[in-house]
């Protein structure tokens, strides 16, 4: 089955996380999202600021501990921008983080892809 993907935030950045199968962290962000996430639009963007704030080593430059895509534009494909020496399991993510990363299953672990495609799922 497809999953229907919408930007929540068209014009703006919007990061959202899921927990991949091997129970990694992952951050998405600059793109669509799945659908049934719309409805806690306000609790991902909390997570998002309460992230950004207390977790600013998350989005440096440096390499990161969490799986990261973006995306630019609206195309439903998340390209890598880092890869992480130690991924962060869900289990160790604060609360604000995991609640809502546990709102989005991948259904496959992360691994070594660097192009997500969300056209016909999780892949």
């Amino acid at each position: 089955m497809t999953t229907i993907l919408r930007h929540p935030r068209p014009g703006f950045m919007w990061d959202w996380w899921a927990v991949d199968a091997h129970g990694f962290l992952v951050q998405f962000s600059c793109g669509p999202a799945p659908e049934h996430l719309l409805v806690h639009v306000d609790r991902v963007d909390a997570a998002a600021a309460w992230a950004e704030e207390n977790r600013p080593a998350w989005f440096s430059r440096a390499p990161s501990s969490l799986h990261a895509f973006s995306c630019d534009g609206e195309l439903p494909v998340y390209t890598r921008n880092s890869v992480p020496d130690s991924p962060l399991r869900l289990s160790d993510a604060p609360a604000a983080v995991a609640e809502v990363a546990a709102l989005v299953e991948l259904h496959k672990a992360v691994g070594d892809a660097w192009t997500v495609y969300l056209d016909e799922g999780w892949v």
